[in-house]
Formats: C-alpha cells, sequence, structure tokens
C-alpha cells in the first residue's frame, strides 16, 4: 500500500489572547452588535475595531506540511513553546487546527501527556479493560491481551489499585503497556517516557524497534535527543512555531544544537574564518558566550570553541566510548611564561563529572606573547551514561600546587553542550560514569 500512513496540510494554529477577562465578554457582544443589518457602516467599523483591540492573535503553530510513509520514523524536536504539543495534539485528533487539515489512513495510538484517557478513581486493570473497549476491542480480546500487558508494565499488585495511588513512573509504564495491545498502525507518543527509568525506556525502545520493522509508523516527541536519533529515521526542527528544518535526525539533532548555542551566527562565522578569529569583533565574541557564566580578567581570552568527532567533524551527539575533541581558539593580551588549561564535564544539574587541569596530567607550564593567538585542544573518550553534558573550560596563571592555578585568566561555565548515546536497545550501564568493571564468580574449594 503506497498511500501515507499520515499526511499534515498547511495545518496552523491560532489563538485568540484577552486582554482581560472582561475583554472575553465584551468582545462577543461587539462582534454581534456589529454584525446587525440595520447598523450603519461606520459604526459597524468602529465596532469591529473595538472588539479587535480587546484581543489579540497568538500563532503557537505556522503551516507546516509533511507526509509519513508506513513503517517510517519521524521527530519532532525544538525548545519548550516550539509548538510541538500542539502539533500532535493536531495530529491526534484532540485539536482543531486553525488553518490545512490532517489525514490519518490508519489505526492511531496516542500518548500525549501522563494519564490522559484513564480515570483515577478506576484501578488499572479497569484503565486498560476500558482503553481496550474504546478501540473496538470485545471483551474476550482485551481480557486475553491484558496479560501482555501486565508482563510490560511490570507494575505487580498495583494493576488492582486505583490508577490516583500511582507514582508519574507507574502511570507511565501502565499507559505505555495499555497502548501496545491495540497494534497501532500509527505511535503518537510525547515526551511521556521521559518520566520512566532507563530500563523502562530501554524496553520501549526494543518496542518501537521492533514494530517499526513489522511495519508500525512512529511520531516521537522528546527532549532526549540520543533517543531522537536512535529511533528515527528523520525529524523536524521546531522554533517559535515555525518548521525551520526537516531532515535525517542526525543533521537535526546537530541544526538544533546550532540553532540554540550561544552566540551561533558568531561562532559559524568564525568556523568560516578559522585561521584569523580575530576578525570577529568585540560585539560578536560577547553575543559568543551569552548565556554561558563569565569570570576572570580576560588578560588571554578563550575566543570560540567547538566539538568535534574522531572524524573531526563538527558534533554534539556522540555514542558510548568515542572519541570527543573540544577545540578552543585563545589569545593572549599581555606577555605570559606560567599558563594551564583545564575543562570540566558537569550534568545538567551542576554534578560534576570530571575535571582536569594540563598540570594534572603533569604538562609544563605554557607561555605567549602579547596579541598572539593559538588552538587549545583537549581529548577524551565519552565514557558516560547516556543523556547530556555541559562544558567549562578555563585559563589559569601558574600552579599552587594541587593542579589549580594560582590566579583565573578566564573562565567559560556551561560554553558547550553534548550528548552520549548507547545505541538503541539496553543501556551498557547505568550512572554517570564507566568504571570498566568486571564480575566473576569462584566456586569454594
Amino acid at each position: 500500500m503506497n498511500t501515507p500512513i499520515l499526511e499534515v496540510d498547511s495545518v496552523s494554529k491560532d489563538y485568540r489572547l484577552w486582554h482581560s477577562p472582561s475583554d472575553r465578554l465584551i468582545a462577543p457582544m461587539l462582534d454581534t452588535i456589529a454584525a446587525l443589518p440595520l447598523l450603519p457602516g461606520p459604526w459597524r467599523k468602529r465596532m469591529r475595531r473595538s472588539a479587535e483591540r480587546r484581543a489579540r492573535q497568538f500563532q503557537a503553530l505556522h503551516p507546516l506540511s509533511f507526509c509519513l510513509q508506513r513503517g517510517e520514523s519521524l521527530g519532532i524536536i525544538g525548545r519548550n513553546g516550539a509548538g510541538k504539543s500542539t502539533l500532535l495534539q493536531i495530529i491526534a485528533g484532540t485539536l482543531t487546527p486553525t488553518t490545512g487539515k490532517v489525514t490519518r489512513n490508519g489505526r492511531v495510538a496516542a500518548l500525549l501527556e501522563l494519564g490522559s484517557g484513564f480515570n483515577l478513581d478506576f484501578t488499572g486493570r479497569e484503565n486498560v479493560l476500558l482503553t481496550a473497549s474504546l478501540q473496538g476491542m470485545t471483551s474476550k480480546e482485551a481480557e486475553a491481551a491484558l496479560e501482555t500487558v501486565v508482563a510490560f508494565a511490570s507494575i505487580g499488585d498495583f494493576l488492582d489499585q486505583p490508577v490516583k495511588t500511582y507514582s508519574s513512573g507507574m502511570m507511565v509504564r501502565l499507559a505505555f503497556a495499555a497502548q501496545t495491545i491495540l497494534e497501532p498502525e500509527l505511535f503518537i507518543v510525547d515526551e511521556a517516557l521521559a518520566v520512566g527509568d532507563i530500563f523502562f525506556q530501554a524496553q520501549c525502545s526494543r518496542f518501537f524497534k521492533q514494530r517499526l520493522t513489522d511495519g508500525m509508523s512512529l511520531l516521537l516527541v522528546s527532549h532526549d535527543l540520543p533517543s531522537i536519533k536512535a529511533l528515527c529515521k528523520n525529524a523536524i526542527v521546531l522554533h517559535e512555531g515555525r518548521p525551520v528544518f526537516h531532515g535525517p535526525s542526525a543533521e537535526a539533532v546537530s541544526f538544533f544544537h546550532a540553532l540554540h548555542r550561544p552566540g551561533a551566527q558568531a561562532q559559524a562565522k568564525l568556523e568560516a574564518t578559522v585561521g584569523n578569529p580575530s576578525r570577529l569583533t568585540e560585539g560578536e565574541r560577547r553575543n559568543w558566550r551569552a548565556g554561558a557564566s563569565e569570570a576572570g580578567p580576560r588578560t588571554v581570552e578563550i575566543v570560540a570553541v567547538r566539538l568535534l568527532d574522531s572524524q573531526g567533524r563538527a558534533a554534539s551527539v556522540f555514542e558510548l566510548g568515542s572519541e570527543i575533541t573540544c577545540e578552543c581558539v585563545v589569545e593572549s593580551k599581555i606577555d605570559i611564561a606560567e599558563m594551564q588549561f583545564s575543562m570540566e564535564v558537569t550534568t545538567r544539574h551542576n554534578f560534576v563529572v570530571f575535571g582536569v587541569s594540563s598540570c594534572h596530567l603533569e604538562m609544563p607550564l605554557f607561555q605567549a606573547n602579547s596579541g598572539e593567538q593559538f588552538l587549545v585542544r583537549y581529548k577524551w573518550t565519552a565514557s558516560l551514561g547516556a543523556g547530556e553534558y555541559l562544558i567549562d573550560l578555563a585559563v589559569g596563571m601558574g600552579d599552587r600546587g594541587d593542579g589549580a592555578p594560582m590566579a583565573l585568566l578566564h573562565r567559560l561555565g556551561h560554553v558547550a553542550a553534548f550528548s552520549v548515546h548507547h545505541g538503541p536497545f539496553k543501556p551498557r550501564f547505568f550512572g554517570v560514569s564507566d568504571l570498566k568493571p568486571s564480575i566473576e564468580k569462584k566456586d569454594f574449594s
């Protein structure tokens, strides 16, 4: 069958935002009066203008078109407020578009928000059976499929407890498991899996991979960019309600990082003139550092930073165990004979995963002349748990004996971000860092 499972044609969504609660009552009254046939033309125009002034239009989603073929997977990424959930609600049929139309050519299952479709006073078992019956399954079919749900959700005796007693993780486990028995031709998921633990996420990943092989289509919204890259063939990037990229998921993730990287335009100009970063104006340098925390007198200044993969290509998503290179252009504004360089990798919660300086590595102190520009290259292995990480970089003077500098010259906190991916199935370990463990069993003799 060549018919796409999903066709989205020029879909958009506008909202009318009222300036005050009373305007919401008065404006429709003015519109009704303006529609009276006996009202003189000038008065009609005046009434309509008065009604328009009491509200403003907000376009949450600008016109968007795409097709999803059977067996394909499409990710939707963007920052909060970009229009992702609005788009998925329109596709699922729970929200009416302002313009355009959506054509669905098959069975659709949607997991749009935590506990959606559940009656909180019903038990988990009752909710699963209700969901199945609403999708046209007979009582016998629903009862037969219940065992599959119980095995997938793994919530034990809580299946016969009211859903209102569930934790968020248990809720999403049951909601996801209830959708799997419907054998949808199109599965729509909106960030709901984020509340599940890493093992449940791996279980869902295996489910998606298997069903995609069997011909199911997937539409996935997630802030977990490695998952988008692993599960989705293509992705759409939304920015302020507008589609700004549609293509291979790996390219979409890189585009998203570049779009929201501090000072992305200044960074792009720098990378176009790598041999002469001094061509950046002082304003462009400030713009490039926007969003990063800064400390130090900048007598030796970090001018620009970029991340590269093992092939020397700009990258922001790395496979477990792969090599990460961080290059930074540094400019000295003074003659200095004792410089050290340091880096720090942290989680999004500012937990330090690893930090090191050139002094920790037993390297000699460096020197530079006033006006000199040079490249500092850091390399490490992505032996980290799946997730997103931030990078801090610093230049210091001297060594106080413990690897830290005598004086800080320039430090940029959270100046770059990267993600680590473990593959499409189960993770290689849980936690933050790979300690290269071994496990053995020995019998007593």
